[in-house]
């Protein structure tokens, strides 16, 4: 009976490798059907009045220049203060299967109104941020044409509508599975097909070419890597949780960096390395590595206007 499992999962891991890239699909041109609602989620959005200290926006931890990330480690939210874990990318978190690396917020509006409150981060209070929005007359105003009055349910809905509708469209990859075979270099179809064939299509697909499942960090060579936290245990106190993240999507990935939860992998070559070795066990030679990363950039979208 054991070796009926093990094949099966062979079987299952297989057809995996073959049709997954048939899961993928290109980023569509969203059609934003609040105009107002968005420009007032766009003003909260950039607004640093509404944190404790008054210097701290969301933009803060998810630079548009920096591919809806800050570029650090882990985030320094009000005052300073660290967090403890690294910032993941804004755009195209509407294709995530959860919000935040260990799946505790399911919806957007959950993490927005957790980014807001946290002392690590913006560490708000929704009767001071209501006050600033009364004294603010653009704000107000902007209030007035989407809602009935100003609330704090009203604050996270309409910044987690503009973050809802930031994506990142019309990238090579796009337009390759849509059909445009030229728009790729050679290398950039030898890196796609490595990609493939390495099996990262088993956890990175779908439409944002991850952020559809958990996975454990680390399934092979564990005792090679340093551990920083417990994962999803540190939710769900279940013991299979241990260690086990939300696969990252990979849109943009070259300007999301320093990678993984911990953010201490600072390229995307050595990020692709110690993919090999802990989550596929193998040793990926660098001229692969190479076209991979090749491929790998062309996932970078049109940025959204600030």
């Amino acid at each position: 009976m054991l070796y009926k499992f093990y094949y099966l999962i062979l079987t299952l891991f297989t057809s995996s490798l073959l049709f997954a890239d048939l899961s993928y699909s290109a980023i569509p041109i969203i059609e934003i059907k609040n105009i107002k609602k968005q420009k007032l989620g766009k003003s909260l959005f950039f607004d640093p009045n509404l944190s404790s200290n008054k210097a701290v926006s969301c933009a803060h931890c998810h630079s548009f220049s920096f591919g809806g990330t800050d570029n650090l480690e882990v985030s320094y939210g009000v005052n300073a203060r660290k967090g403890n874990i690294n910032s993941p990318t804004i755009f195209n978190t509407r294709y995530n299967i959860c919000q935040g690396w260990l799946g505790q917020y399911m919806t957007i509006k959950e993490r927005t109104k957790a980014a807001f409150l946290n002392r690590l981060e913006m560490d708000g209070d929704f009767n001071k941020a209501i006050k600033y929005i009364e004294s603010n007359e653009k704000l107000t105003t902007q209030f007035q044409d989407v809602y009935a009055g100003i609330s704090a349910e009203n604050i996270i809905e309409s910044i987690s509508y503009y973050v809802s509708n930031l994506t990142t469209p019309n990238s090579k990859f796009d337009k390759y599975i849509n059909g445009d075979d030229k728009v790729y270099s050679q290398i950039e179809k030898q890196g796609y097909k490595l990609f493939k064939n390495y099996g990262c299509v088993s956890c990175h697909n779908g439409i944002n070419v991850g952020g559809s499942m958990y996975q454990k960090f680390g399934l092979f060579n564990e005792d090679k890597i340093t551990r920083y936290d417990n994962g999803r245990f540190f939710i769900t106190k279940k013991e299979y949780d241990k260690y086990v993240y939300r696969v990252p999507g990979l849109r943009n990935v070259a300007n999301t960096f320093p990678y993984f939860h911990h953010g201490k992998v600072n390229t995307l070559q050595d990020a692709i390395r110690l993919m090999g070795m802990y989550q596929l066990g193998v040793s990926i030679p660098q001229d692969d590595i190479i076209k991979i990363e090749m491929f790998l950039k062309t996932l970078n979208g049109d940025v959204p206007s600030e």
